[in-house]
């Protein structure tokens, strides 16, 4: 304890007998010494408003009492003073700490503390209240709270209060607070941990209004609400999200701020240093260009302009064309927010078209090119080409549309049949007189995909035998070739074939185009030059090429003509076989390189000639076609002594088979 004057130390045995009381040990004065001595004080975890007794040596000297934090009791107000004794009430204000007694000599402070066994009653807390502003809570003994403990194990301690007095607590909401129950903790000899009644509702901030509701990338948005201030960043469909460092401006109750290139049509959220989002209820729209026709169709590539009409236009920065690839801005005839006028270069071939913004945003236009179709060569049975075959006629089912000379596409000719449904209705020519197809190999035929068909199995079924199920993928606005090996109709009697159905499966409305239906012979006609031809030929190679996991040239799985083809599984995006010679050969003499290719889902293929400039190509499931014009191809078509294919996917593992790799003249 303090000290005002000289002690001397001893043992005073007789405060051992004082029973129920906090001993003090003290320091011993010599007899007949006039300093005031403190020895105890008790009882130990007094009440406040009890009574408390200090012992001790000269304490009738002692003029005032002081409690902590600094709560005074003047002689006067004892309840008794002796020599030996004071007697005194607990003042409702005191705390837990030291005493000190005034005395003559000075101060004199207690060794020990004093502590209390105190009930803390709450009456009162503030309902609600935002974080970062301040809640009061009201009641007795409230100075003995220690710990106060928000939602999430949020803890404030004695040194984080705002303010704090025997009737009151302010406290400030921490920022990452939530609505839910208060947690107390008071001290005292004997502390007690208690929850609120009922829950601190923490305010969240509120959207009014998000405008514009339709806006560009990059453009400003505003956010219209409440208690805006305590956003902390926007996070857009799509993702992307801005923090409030990179907001435009930012208060209480808005928040203007850019939209990122990046953001897809949805919802925005909200966040704030609380775990609780706040998401507005209406989706912003993103205004992209947007297409509605493509005219003329067909267009003819290095002679055709295409008019691309539609809205929101001007943000086109580039135009993609199917196979032929981008289109600047710049080399546009024209550009308008209603219109695009391109020179459809050569190369192009029918499919959709798509764009990239000004602001890197890329997606589909809605509009397709069509170019004029390749005219192949009749095939040696035909059921339909331009008309149905003898004796048949139009059997389509649930048909909105069945035109069998429609001049809107066509593959072969002049004309296509055209079929819509709204009810999953089939395209089918029926009451033909019998044909024997027994002696060829394929049943081939076209198909266009209309709106909404990409990626849709079509049913391909001869003489109404659906156990002799076969089913090919659409593409969506695009002509592609399938072939179908006849050892795929197995109890089909291929003696006499009067009928043949194509119906589009897992939708109800459709609409395709069917064109240059019938049977092949074995095989196609022979190529006028071959590298490959169930073997490589002509003194052509078979090297090593790379990103394979393994290649045949003798696989007989999957075989278009003869009884092998080349097996690829491709391991690496741009993966590649090689076929190789020891001298240069010149293709420049021939008109198309071409070979048969498999693959059991759409692909994208590049071909190369030697180490120069790739030549880009996508194909089709199932067996199709690729005729590359030896006149318009990249690289040194005078001097070939490597051909690779390569692969250009990225979902690996690829398995792509080859066959009849040759020229023509």
């Amino acid at each position: 304890m303090k000290k005002t004057g000289k002690y001397k130390f001893g043992i005073l045995v007789s405060l051992l007998l004082v029973a129920g009381f906090a001993f003090l040990s003290s320091c011993q004065e010599e007899e007949g010494s006039s300093e005031v001595i403190l020895l105890s004080f008790g009882p130990s975890g007094v009440h406040h408003g009890d009574e408390i007794t200090f012992f001790g040596q000269n304490l009738d000297k002692v003029s005032a009492i002081v409690f902590a934090p600094s709560v005074e009791i003047p002689k006067s107000a004892f309840n008794s003073s002796r020599a030996d004794r004071i007697n005194i009430t607990v003042p409702e204000a005191a705390e837990a700490g030291k005493i000190i007694l005034k005395t003559p000599q000075g101060d004199l402070e207690s060794k020990t503390i004093l502590n209390f066994e105190v009930p803390v009653v709450i009456t009162s807390i503030t309902p609600e209240a935002k974080p970062g502003s301040t809640i009061t809570i009201r009641g007795e003994k409230i100075n003995w709270i220690e710990r106060l403990t928000f939602p999430s194990d949020i803890v404030l301690t004695k040194e984080d209060f705002t303010s704090q007095s025997l009737t009151e607590l302010v406290v400030t909401v921490p920022l990452d607070a939530q609505t839910g129950f208060l947690l107390f903790a008071t001290g005292g000899t004997k502390p007690l941990t208690f929850g609120s009644e009922d829950q601190l509702i923490v305010t969240v901030p509120t959207v009014t209004a998000v405008t514009p509701a339709a806006i560009r990338h990059t453009g400003q948005l505003t956010i219209t609400g409440t208690n805006l201030d305590l956003i902390t960043a926007v996070q857009f469909g799509g993702g992307a999200s801005v923090s409030k460092a990179n907001f435009a401006s930012h208060s209480q109750t808005e928040i203007k701020l850019a939209v990122p290139a990046t953001t897809l049509k949805g919802k925005l959220t909200l966040k704030q240093q609380s775990p609780v989002d706040i998401q507005t209820p209406n989706e912003l729209v993103i205004i992209l260009p947007i297409g509605t026709t493509a005219t003329p169709s067909p267009a003819i590539p290095g002679t055709s302009d295409l008019t691309i009409s539609g809205t929101d236009l001007d943000l086109v920065a580039e135009l993609g064309l199917p196979v032929y690839g981008s289109v600047q801005a710049s080399a546009f005839k024209s550009q308008s927010a209603t219109q695009i006028v391109v020179a459809v270069p050569v190369g192009t071939k029918s499919g959709g078209i798509t764009y990239t913004t000004i602001h890197g945003f890329s997606g589909n236009l809605g509009v397709t090119v069509r170019v004029p179709a390749p005219g192949p060569a009749p095939l040696p049975i035909t059921l339909y080409d331009e008309t149905i075959a003898p004796g048949g006629g139009n059997w389509s089912w649930n048909a909105v549309v069945s035109d069998v000379a429609s001049t809107e596409q066509f593959y072969s000719g002049d004309v296509s049949w055209k079929f819509e449904t709204t009810s999953g209705g089939g395209l089918s020519a029926g009451g033909i007189t019998a044909i024997n197809v027994s002696g060829q190999q394929v049943f081939t035929f076209a198909l266009y995909g209309g709106p909404g068909t990409n990626g849709r199995e079509v049913a391909a079924i001869l003489n109404d035998n659906w156990g002799d199920y076969n089913a090919v993928v659409l593409e969506e606005g695009k002509w592609t070739e399938y072939q179908i090996p006849l050892s795929r109709y197995p109890t089909t009697n291929l003696n006499q074939i009067v009928r043949f159905a194509f119906k589009v499966e897992g939708i109800s409305s459709s609409i395709i185009y069917a064109d240059r239906v019938g049977f092949g012979a074995a095989g196609p006609p022979p190529l006028d030059y071959y590298i490959y031809d169930d073997a490589v030929k002509n003194n052509w190679q078979q090297w090593d090429g790379w990103g394979l996991t393994s290649k045949d040239f003798a696989n007989e799985e999957e075989v278009f003509k003869g009884t092998k083809s080349i097996k690829v599984v491709y391991n690496d995006t741009y993966g590649a076989i090689q076929i190789g010679r020891g001298s240069a050969f010149d293709m420049s003499g021939y008109t198309t390189l071409t070979f048969r290719v498999y693959a059991s889902a759409a692909q994208n293929l590049i071909v190369q000639l030697n180490n120069d400039a790739d030549n880009y190509l996508s194909i089709p499931q199932g067996w199709s076609e690729v005729a590359l014009p030896i006149a318009t191809m990249n690289g040194n078509t005078g001097a070939v002594s490597e051909l690779r294919i390569k692969n250009n996917n990225s979902n690996l593992p690829v398995t792509i088979y080859y066959d009849e790799i040759g020229l023509r003249n």
